[in-house]
């Protein structure tokens, strides 16, 4: 098995991994220096292990509802992988990965990560992306990060964005940050500022103090300074992050509506439903 990390220009690493951990032995040592969680002063404390973890998983709400067919609700895991990378069906291959994003089994990560990079239709690697985050172990960061930077499709790199912020782990924050400065579409900025706020690391307050003084767009200033408010709230209360399920139209080229965007001046809400298509 190949290495889960992700080298300097956020690409998997091509070494094998070194245990059963999913890393080799040089971002193993990475990742156990940084730590899951963001550091002390960030206000994400042991809570978070408390209250979102099962079976060493963050627990990620997932109320999107849509009917299977039979033929793949039913079907065992290994079908639905072969179904999600082999099927000549985009329809069947968003299908069988919506189908794994309700197992949110770990085994799954390989097959999801290969259709999030190889997948030609955008709202299917849209679909990977989400169920890989419903996982909620650190081993999905690799591929949730690999999209987030180097997707072709915005709607697929918000879904990226999103699943970042609900996880929670410190090691996205860079990445997150990064969006803020490169990214073109403006609701994938949005998001990823939002993320940050939910990460909860006070380090990259400044970096959005800047956004919400210098950025044109009013609702990108706004989303920086509630993001701000709720990286402070919990580095002030050491409490853990919200992930609240709020109805959301997520961008996609299949929406029968637009994406738009939501701010409260005190607290940070999202949730995403990439099952919305015609």
């Amino acid at each position: 098995m190949r290495c889960f990390g992700l080298t300097d220009n956020r690409v998997r690493c091509a070494a094998k991994a070194a245990n059963a951990s999913g890393y080799c032995q040089a971002h193993q040592n990475f990742v156990e220096s940084v730590g899951e969680i963001a550091p002390k002063g960030g206000g994400v404390s042991g809570l978070v292990e408390k209250f979102f973890t099962r079976d060493g998983r963050r627990v990620i709400p997932d109320t999107a509802k849509y009917s299977l067919p039979a033929s793949i609700k039913n079907s065992s895991t290994p079908a639905l992988i072969e179904k999600l990378l082999h099927s000549p069906s985009a329809d069947l291959r968003w299908s069988a990965a919506f189908a794994l994003r309700q197992r949110r089994d770990p085994a799954t990560i390989e097959p999801l990560w290969d259709a999030l990079r190889r997948d030609a239709v955008a709202l299917v690697r849209q679909q990977c992306a989400v169920a890989l985050g419903k996982i909620g172990t650190r081993a999905v960061l690799g591929p949730l990060i690999e999209g987030l930077w180097h997707d072709a499709d915005p709607a697929v790199r918000q879904a990226c964005a999103i699943a970042l912020g609900n996880l929670g782990y410190a090691l996205a924050a860079p990445d997150l940050a990064n969006v803020l400065e490169r990214e073109p579409a403006a609701f994938v900025r949005w998001d990823a500022v939002l993320a940050l706020g939910q990460v909860g690391d006070l380090s990259f307050a400044p970096r959005l103090d800047a956004l919400a003084k210098q950025e044109r767009a009013q609702f990108l200033r706004e989303a920086a300074r509630a993001a701000i408010e709720e990286i402070r709230k919990r580095a002030e209360k050491i409490l853990p992050p919200r992930r609240q399920d709020t109805k959301r139209v997520c961008h996609s080229e299949l929406s029968e509506e637009s994406c738009y965007a939501e701010f409260t001046q005190s607290r940070i809400t999202r949730h995403l439903h990439c099952n919305a298509r015609t």
